[in-house]
């Protein structure tokens, strides 16, 4: 707005500036006819007294035409500088009045919201007051998973192994070591004893916990070549298996029994805990 006022005055003064040189050039023209002077500068007062009277009446009235035309056209811009002027502060009298409408409008919004919140929290509030129960039962359970998850983890370092003759003061770790060398392997044994209920005649489970997951994958790989030792054939080694895996074992090793003796004709076997059945190698 104040770019434009300026602007306006500008113009108006600059139109009243070129009317105001035209009048004057028009009495100079006059002056030069009368007087004979090529330059204006050159005109003085004896020159002009040369003059007669009719001719500095008219150089006279051309200068007084000249002064009042760029007199009216100053006022003119003056007016119309009042009246953008004018103009100006009812806009800008607008925009103030915007501008609280708008701040009014903020403070009702932000009281808006400032509700919500309060609502939010309340109901929060009582949620949270009736899921202090839930809660404590979710904080047992994850107890529970984080137990499993490393009774789990510790699970993966331990190896099973079946039909190690038992005997009084046994050295247990040089027996499983000898099992080991026949895969050619030497692992680190951290920990190495018996489980399950003693019977005569009967030896029981060897659990051997090896330093890493890593050994133990590799000796279940090479679990059977046992199998073709003299030594070891009697000797089967497994993961350490969970209760719920082991009840699953011995489902599918039935199952296993009782198709070798209905379909003798195929080759049966377990496999990633799952049955399968083939004809046998060379039919």
């Amino acid at each position: 707005m104040a770019f434009e006022l300026t602007e306006l005055l500008r113009f108006s003064t600059e139109d009243a500036n070129d009317l105001i040189e035209g009048e004057m050039e028009t009495t100079l023209r006059k002056v030069k006819e009368h007087t004979k002077c090529t330059d204006w500068r050159k005109v003085n007062s004896a020159v002009l007294t040369k003059l007669t009277k009719a001719q500095l009446v008219e150089c006279l009235n051309e200068a007084v035409i000249a002064v009042g035309l760029g007199q009216e056209s100053l006022e003119d811009a003056v007016a119309d500088y009042g009246g953008l002027l004018e103009n100006q502060v009812r806009l800008q009298a607008r925009v103030i009045n915007r501008d609280e409408e708008l701040l009014k409008c903020k403070n009702e919004q932000l009281e808006a919201i400032q509700s919500t919140v309060k609502s939010e929290l309340k109901s929060y509030s009582e949620v949270t007051k009736k899921g202090l129960e839930e809660r404590a039962i979710t904080a047992q359970q994850v107890k529970m998973a984080v137990k499993t998850a490393v009774k789990e983890d510790d699970r993966s370092r331990n190896v099973m192994m079946f039909g190690v003759p038992e005997t009084a003061a046994e050295d247990l770790e040089s027996k499983a070591a000898e099992v080991f060398e026949q895969l050619e392997e030497k692992p680190k044994v951290v920990e190495c004893h018996r489980v399950g209920v003693q019977k005569e005649g009967a030896s029981r489970p060897v659990k051997v916990t090896l330093s890493s997951s890593d050994t133990v994958g590799r000796i279940l790989s090479k679990s059977r070549q046992l199998r073709t030792t003299d030594r070891f054939s009697h000797v089967f080694i497994s993961k350490d298996l969970t209760i719920e895996e082991r009840n699953a074992r011995k489902k599918l090793v039935l199952e296993l029994k009782q198709k070798r003796e209905n379909e003798p004709g195929l080759y049966h076997f377990i496999r990633n805990g799952a049955l399968f059945s083939r004809l046998h190698a060379g039919s």
